[in-house]
């Protein structure tokens, strides 16, 4: 298992239920680089299975300040970007 992908889970350690959700992410293979976190998957059905994740994939890498965008991929298809951090409304009025 890469590092990014035992960081998340080590992160839900103590949560078996968020682990078990999880799960698509171990057939997923990460990288990391110029603050974007890429995250290669099988097929289109598991990119969306991976989607479904983004909140409890945040968390870790936030807290460890690994990046500012997720991007998943497949191959032939275009990729997907979120960002890291999600701006609050109040945010955006400034």
């Amino acid at each position: 298992m890469d590092r990014l992908r035992r960081l998340v889970f080590s992160f839900y350690r103590e949560d078996p239920e968020i682990e078990a959700e999880l799960q698509p992410l171990r057939d997923c293979r990460m990288s990391r680089s110029w603050g974007c976190i890429r995250i290669e998957c099988m097929d289109g059905q598991h990119l969306e299975e991976v989607s479904g994740l983004m909140t409890h994939l945040r968390r870790p890498l936030l807290a460890m300040g690994l990046g500012r965008q997720i991007v998943l991929r497949v191959p032939g298809r275009p990729q997907r970007a979120y960002p890291m951090q999600v701006p609050f409304h109040s945010d955006l009025l400034t």
